[in-house]
């Protein structure tokens, strides 16, 4: 085995126990969304006495953390188990944004002219990291110099919003930023506490032009199986795109048409709702429709390439989501002339059952 499963206190992040014996398939990790992940904890000699702290619900965190180098990789905090008459007990994992940030609400705040990373860390502040029964133990680190694009933003606390809505819907804007939860171990592995990254352009490291990535997948190579994602199915790719909001009675808000010109297709429209707050017609509905409209002129192109992970760069060490990975596919008949070139990835799924293997999604490669 490759990594190790602990069980860390949610409001501290003080260490439990050692779960050697903790059982799960597939964890995964994007940029600017939560995943949750399911396994079994089976009853036996070696199973620590505090087994029912150590997976409490809401009370508890489980941690998978790489056995070479002692980086945790995933953290999901535990929302549900059923125990039952047989020596194993179902437990079901929630990263932070999925199992907290969908589940503290934003009140009362207006900003005005405000870059959106000083928005976001006001809003961790004043809505996560305290509350009326106490908060996490969540480090913030903002990289980069940049503050964001800079917007007018309004919460009321009879809205409803979670906190996850808010942070989502300021990195849905026109150069919005990027922000992701991992985890980190600041004192020998006594304490593993979540750590929120924010970066008012984008996330991770680049690779300048003309240079290798650290972190590179090939195939042939380390790399056993090769598939790009084309989509341009409703949702994905329009050539047509208008935001909506619902804030204004009978008079919808909307922004204009952000038409981008297409040679090979006819017109796909694409209409959404990124904010029902925006009550008048204003900038940040046509910065909405910028946005989704870069996304979506071609549709979505994830390339995924599944390798060994004792072959593979080292998630957490080499490489997480955001940085820039490079890619070289050689020898496949789909791909004629081949691929290669660098991307960013924008999260990874990690398959522990039996042959551990990691799967770097990378979006937009070219052709």
């Amino acid at each position: 085995m490759t990594y190790s499963w602990l069980a860390v206190e949610s409001r501290t992040g003080l260490l439990l126990a050692e779960l050697t014996e903790f059982e799960c398939g597939i964890v995964s990790k994007e940029v600017g969304g939560g995943s949750t992940a399911s396994g079994t904890l089976p009853l036996t000699h070696k199973t620590p006495e505090n087994w029912r702290r150590a997976i409490l619900e809401g009370g508890s965190a489980l941690v998978l953390v790489d056995d070479a180098s002692g980086v945790p990789v995933w953290g999901g905090m535990v929302t549900h188990t059923i125990p039952d008459e047989s020596d194993k007990v179902p437990v079901s994992l929630a990263t932070y944004e999925t199992g907290y940030l969908s589940r503290r609400f934003v009140g009362d705040v207006d900003y005005s002219q405000v870059g959106a990373v000083d928005i976001i860390i006001d809003l961790l502040n004043r809505f996560v990291l305290t509350g009326s029964n106490g908060g996490i133990p969540m480090r913030v680190v903002v990289e980069g110099s940049s503050r964001g694009v800079v917007t007018d933003q309004s919460y009321q606390d009879t809205d409803d919003k979670t906190v996850l809505s808010a942070l989502q819907t300021l990195s849905a804007l026109d150069g919005g930023p990027e922000w992701t939860i991992g985890w980190e171990t600041l004192d020998s592995g006594r304490t593993y506490t979540p750590v929120f990254r924010v970066s008012g352009t984008t996330l991770g490291n680049r690779v300048p032009a003309g240079l290798s990535a650290p972190a590179t997948f090939e195939i042939p190579g380390p790399v056993s199986s090769v598939s790009m994602d084309r989509d341009y199915t409703e949702g994905n790719g329009a050539n047509d795109v208008m935001a909506t909001s619902n804030a204004s009675g009978t008079a919808r808000p909307q922004s204009n048409h952000v038409v981008t010109p297409d040679l090979n297709r006819p017109t796909f429209e694409l209409r959404f709702t990124p904010d029902t707050n925006v009550d008048d017609v204003d900038d940040r509905l046509d910065s909405f429709a910028r946005a989704r409209a870069a996304e979506a002129v071609e549709g979505t192109r994830t390339l995924a390439l599944k390798a060994a992970v004792e072959n593979a760069p080292r998630l957490g060490v080499d490489w997480v989501e955001g940085d820039d990975i490079g890619y070289v596919v050689i020898g496949v008949r789909s791909f004629p002339g081949g691929l290669s070139g660098v991307v960013r990835a924008l999260g990874w799924v990690l398959d522990l059952d039996g042959l551990e293997q990691v799967t770097p999604v990378l979006e937009g490669p070219g052709d």
